[in-house]
């Protein structure tokens, strides 16, 4: 009886020995594409609409559209496919449409980048450049590039470019030209 149950003990701390060399030896399939697993986006996601709202009035300070999203957490960044901003404020309503997009800073900054166009509803100005850069919590709008503004009286073309959304102020910067077209 005694032989018995040694034995049985033995089979079982062999049965055990085995599983945990087993395991061991299984390889994670992670392992081998770590780098790619901890690269790949968080969240993908189609045809989104995200909204903004104002800490003090609760009202939408913006409303962001765009055909594709993918979070990434890793460098905490999402990248959007043809973003389209919706802004409202005391000094009118503004769009921004580009090709594709960034959302930085938990949603405060957006970049909009590739054939970016600016448009004010309100006093018919169309700002295109190659990056356009959109800060929520400041309530600004940066070019750190060449633009070219189109207004009622012309164009004009700058190398860069500082809004401030709330007083409606605009600072243009390096090499600022403007075109009148006559209206007489």
């Amino acid at each position: 009886m005694r032989r018995q149950g040694l034995l049985s003990a033995s089979g079982i701390l062999l049965l055990g020995l085995i599983v945990l060399m087993t395991l061991h030896e299984w390889d994670n399939p992670l392992d081998g594409d770590r780098e790619a697993f901890l690269s790949a986006p968080l969240i993908i996601a189609d045809n989104i609409t995200a909204k903004a709202y104002d800490r003090d009035t609760g009202k939408v300070s913006y409303d962001l559209k765009a055909e594709h999203l993918e979070q990434y957490q890793r460098e905490a960044l999402t990248t959007l496919s043809a973003p389209d901003l919706r802004m409202e404020n005391e000094n009118g309503v503004w769009t921004i449409h580009s090709k594709r997009g960034e959302v930085r800073d938990n949603g405060d900054q957006i970049v909009f980048l590739d054939q970016v166009e600016a448009r004010s509803e309100n006093n018919g100005v169309t700002l295109s450049t190659e990056r356009l850069e959109y800060l929520n919590d400041a309530g600004q709008v940066r070019s750190p590039g060449a633009l070219t503004l189109k207004h009622r009286d012309g164009s004009t073309r700058a190398g860069n470019m500082e809004s401030n959304l709330t007083s409606g102020e605009m600072t243009l910067g390096k090499g600022v030209v403007s075109e009148f077209t006559g209206s007489n």
